[in-house]
């Protein structure tokens, strides 16, 4: 397959995902999922700057670990969802496809998400996948690409 129909089939996937998930709605308001217990540590102060991730949260397997070392748990990414509601990426690496279009998918679906919600490459991303090791290579590839709060969520 061609790189640009590649692209166009994974952006019609991308486009097809936020359609299903209610498109590009301005809905920053919290989203009902659950919250975060209040002993739960935030994935960005303040200003919004990632915080240091717990220890606990980092693979053991350092094939799984990302560059920029940010790690996030489900109570961690429910609280953010929470607080930031679309302003928040959501990637999900289909480890049914083969690892290089796994990879592949899940940075063309961030590009097509950060598009349809306007949001820039400061916009947290939350990166999630069963292999831990394909889900860390999609957070690694958009770092490179400049996103800068890119989380992958371990436990």
């Amino acid at each position: 397959m061609s790189t640009s129909r590649f692209l166009l089939s994974a952006l019609a996937a991308a486009c097809t995902t936020l359609a299903a998930c209610g498109g590009a709605q301005d809905d920053t308001a919290p989203t009902g999922r659950a919250q975060a217990s209040s002993a739960s540590t935030p994935l960005l102060d303040n200003e919004g700057l990632p915080l240091r991730s717990h220890p606990q949260l980092e693979p053991a397997d350092a094939g799984a670990r990302t560059q920029a070392g940010l790690y996030a748990s489900e109570t961690q990414a429910a609280q953010l969802e929470g607080s930031l509601g679309n302003r928040v990426l959501h990637v999900q690496v289909d480890t049914s496809a083969e690892t290089a279009e796994a990879v592949d998918l899940a940075v063309l679906t961030a590009y097509g998400l950060q598009a349809a919600h306007d949001l820039d490459r400061d916009a947290p991303v939350l990166v999630r996948g069963k292999d831990l090791r394909l889900a860390a290579a999609a957070a690694n590839r958009l770092h490179a690409s400049g996103f800068t709060r890119v989380f992958l969520v371990t436990r």
